[in-house]
């Protein structure tokens, strides 16, 4: 049935397949895919709910403990104390007025306050802010916090509690005022708005999905944006241990992720709840167009298949129905699965069979080529002094080289060997030496000369090159081997040194002069020169026989480096130096050996080089002298540079500048202080002061509050962040505390700065 179906012609029956094959790989992928994002849709949520609520009973804690210090502020403050402990011997309305005045001031500097209460139980007298009245116990309009200040008020201990009045619910706190005998006579209550607490410190609004709950120790609901039921269920309801990483809960027709923490001062425990019916639709819809996207996908990959297949496939079927007209039936290979099916892919088989006969017979030819005796004769003649009979013979039949009778060699020698053994492995190295052999008979072929390059496996290539009776044939030759170096440097990015040999016969001791050319191309080292040299070069810069290192001059030097005179440093080494271009390469490296040695000797600076044997591998890295020369100089400079001291007045700049860089780097802490910042500068705090007011108007204090207000001015100008989210990064610990020093230090509220520049007519400093 199937042999029936499918598609005779190759390029549809492969179509059919890869359709069937991209088919159920997308399908099985985006399975996996949905699966696999539901899971880290579920983990990704219950770990932010788990930081959202960690970071929720943090703030709750350092905003809770700030009130309590707030009120302890109210009732030590003097004036409110006064009238506390007032008695009718020494009453006067004057300090009603003073306390009055002071519970204005501290009602209006803290945001969440709704009211303060002042309670003196000797005078029978009861001081409101809400309404600025003095009432009695007897006609005072909130009895049930009368009653609370009679039954909580004795105690030491500062616990808030839940209160109602006038059908709204505050968060109460009761401070005793007492005396030296602990007579509690006089107490301040005072009423914290929940709405403002809801938005600030539990970061949550009546709007949120998202619902948070905080339980009193009685399982009462004292804060949150959840409605009373809802609170008065969770309280009902069965808990799992608190140990417990998240439950589910279901309520009201609705299933929600729970989360929960404890407040441990207050003894408080706060819920998180997450619906989790929200999150759910949100990933069906993700999941509904990630099955979208795959099945748009797919259609294209069909798609992209189809025009692969007729394009590249149908060619061949093609081609082998003409192998089928051409050959006929009587040279069509009867194979068992030709006979089963008939399909093209056996004539492809027989023409694979037949080009797979060939390659191997072509394969066998060049095993047996004479590409590679060549190479290895070649070698042998240029290590060797004469060539002998076979190999001349070999060498003049297959090679242009001798037929002219005369020839040159040239060295091509690579710049900084060290440096290029680090950069590249062994195979790297060894394909970049090929590449080498390759351009450079290609360059000297397209300037007249056939050329054989042989590698020999470490720094140098040899190039064998036929000589000509012509006058300007040296020239062209030197102009040739320019080009070499050129598009060497160019296609592999390589620095070479080369070198040209005399002409020589076939009779010429090529040892010899093989290791002449070779050190020829090492005299760019000496000499500092980028050519290409020749014999003649080696006779003008021969070895000097007398040339050892100025013992006198080395001392001099090292005491220019502890004397720090750059100018003496400088001419040590150069007299140090300038003898040496007139050695030959391997006394060069040995004297800068002994010279780099001593040195770093003797000035203890061994940090970098260790040994005589590391410093004489190290010269590896360096293509001449005057590179040595320079590394070294650079090496003492900065040696002399860091044993030179600076003076006061620049090291104290520094360390201003670093103090402020630190406290640029660092607004976002709420916790940075002066204490910091001269740690970081590793300084006493006193000493940390003197010093930044000498070069501030500011104290350091005054001056991270200063660049906190300007921070918050930039954001608030060019953002469109919350307040809170600005309070928090410009690095302030309340939003009431940003309030308060915004307003002293701009004269206006951050949303009245923010509004005023969106209409133009203020700018941040």
């Amino acid at each position: 049935m199937w042999n029936r179906l499918k598609p005779r012609k190759m390029y549809a029956s492969l179509f059919l397949y890869s359709c069937m094959a991209v088919c159920l790989l997308a399908l099985a992928f985006t399975i996996y895919l949905n699966r696999l994002f539901a899971q880290s849709a579920a983990e990704e949520i219950r770990k932010s709910n788990q930081e959202k609520i960690r970071q929720v009973v943090q703030t709750s804690e350092f905003t809770l403990q700030k009130l309590r210090q707030f009120a302890l502020r109210i009732y030590s403050d003097d004036n409110i104390s006064m009238w506390l402990n007032a008695n009718p011997d020494h009453y006067s309305p004057l300090l009603l007025y003073r306390a009055a005045a002071s519970v204005r001031e501290f009602a209006s500097s803290e945001p969440f306050i709704h009211g303060i209460d002042l309670f003196n139980f000797t005078l029978n007298q009861i001081y409101a802010s809400s309404d600025a009245s003095l009432y009695t116990p007897r006609d005072f309009d909130d009895p049930s916090l009368l009653g609370a200040v009679r039954s909580k008020g004795t105690t030491p201990y500062l616990q808030f509690f839940d209160h109602e009045a006038n059908g709204k619910s505050y968060l109460a706190l009761i401070v005793p005022a007492a005396g030296q005998n602990r007579s509690y006579q006089g107490y301040a209550a005072i009423l914290f708005d929940k709405p403002l607490l809801d938005e600030h410190m539990l970061q949550v609004s009546p709007q949120d999905q998202n619902k948070m709950i905080v339980e009193g120790p009685n399982q009462e609901y004292l804060l949150g944006n959840a409605d009373a039921r809802m609170a008065a269920d969770l309280a009902g309801a069965k808990k799992p241990p608190r140990d417990s990483s998240g439950w589910e809960w279901s309520s009201g027709g609705d299933i929600w992720s729970v989360q929960s923490a404890k407040l441990p001062i207050e003894g408080w425990t706060v819920y998180h709840l997450s619906p989790i019916s929200a999150w759910q639709a949100a990933m069906s819809r993700i999941r509904t167009n990630l099955i979208a996207a795959s099945i748009a996908l797919v259609l294209s990959l069909l798609l992209f298949l189809f025009w692969q297949s007729y394009r590249r496939l149908k060619p061949i079927s093609d081609l082998t129905a003409r192998l089928q007209t051409k050959l006929g039936s009587d040279e069509r290979p009867m194979t068992a699965s030709t006979r089963r099916a008939g399909s093209e892919i056996d004539w492809l088989h027989s023409g694979f069979d037949r080009l797979i006969g060939q390659l191997e017979r072509l394969d066998l030819s060049l095993r047996s080529s004479k590409a590679i005796v060549k190479e290895d004769l070649l070698r042998q003649w240029i290590l060797g002094s004469k060539a002998s009979g076979p190999a001349a013979q070999f060498i003049q039949e297959e090679t242009k080289i001798l037929r002219t009778g005369a020839f040159r060699i040239a060295v091509i020698r690579l710049e900084s060997y060290g440096r290029f053994k680090e950069y590249y492995d062994f195979a790297s190295r060894k394909l970049l030496r090929y590449s080498l052999g390759n351009i450079a008979a290609e360059v000297l072929a397209n300037h007249g000369f056939a050329a054989e390059t042989v590698d020999f496996g470490s720094d140098h290539l040899a190039a064998l090159v036929p000589a000509s009776a012509t006058d300007d044939e040296p020239g062209r030759l030197l102009e040739a081997m320019e080009d070499v170096r050129l598009q060497i440097r160019r296609w592999l990015k390589l620095e070479l040194q080369a070198a040209v040999g005399p002409v020589l016969g076939e009779e010429a001791d090529l040892q010899q002069i093989y290791g002449r050319v070779y050190e020829l191309t090492q005299l760019a080292f000496l000499i500092d020169e980028d050519r290409v040299f020749t014999l003649e070069d080696m006779e003008r810069y021969r070895p000097a026989k007398e040339s050892g290192l100025d013992e006198q001059l080395l001392k001099q030097a090292v005491h220019a480096v502890r004397l720090r005179n750059a100018d003496a440093l400088r001419a040590g080494l150069d007299g140090l130096t300038r003898h040496m271009q007139s050695l030959d390469y391997e006394e060069c490296r040995l004297q800068l050996t002994h010279m780099i040695y001593s040195i770093m000797r003797s000035l203890r600076h061994d940090k970098t080089l260790q040994g005589m044997k590391s410093i004489h591998a190290f010269l590896e890295r360096f293509s001449t002298i005057g590179e040595v020369k320079e590394w070294l100089l650079r090496e003492l400079l900065e040696r002399m540079e860091m044993d030179r001291p600076r003076s006061g007045s620049v090291r104290k700049e520094e360390i201003v500048a670093e103090m402020n860089e630190y406290v640029r780097g660092h607004l976002h802490n709420p916790m940075l202080s002066v204490d910091d910042v001269a740690a970081h500068v590793h300084l006493s705090v006193n000493y940390a002061r003197q010093i930044f007011k000498e070069y501030h108007p500011l104290s350091l204090s005054e001056h991270i509050t200063d660049q906190r207000i300007k921070y918050a001015m930039h954001l608030l100008a060019t953002t469109e962040w919350t307040i809170a989210d600005i309070a928090e990064q410009a690095g302030f610990q309340t939003k009431s505390t940003f309030f308060s020093l915004f307003r002293r230090a701009s004269g206006m509220t951050p949303g009245q700065f923010r509004s005023r520049r969106a209409a133009g007519r203020d700018e941040p400093d």
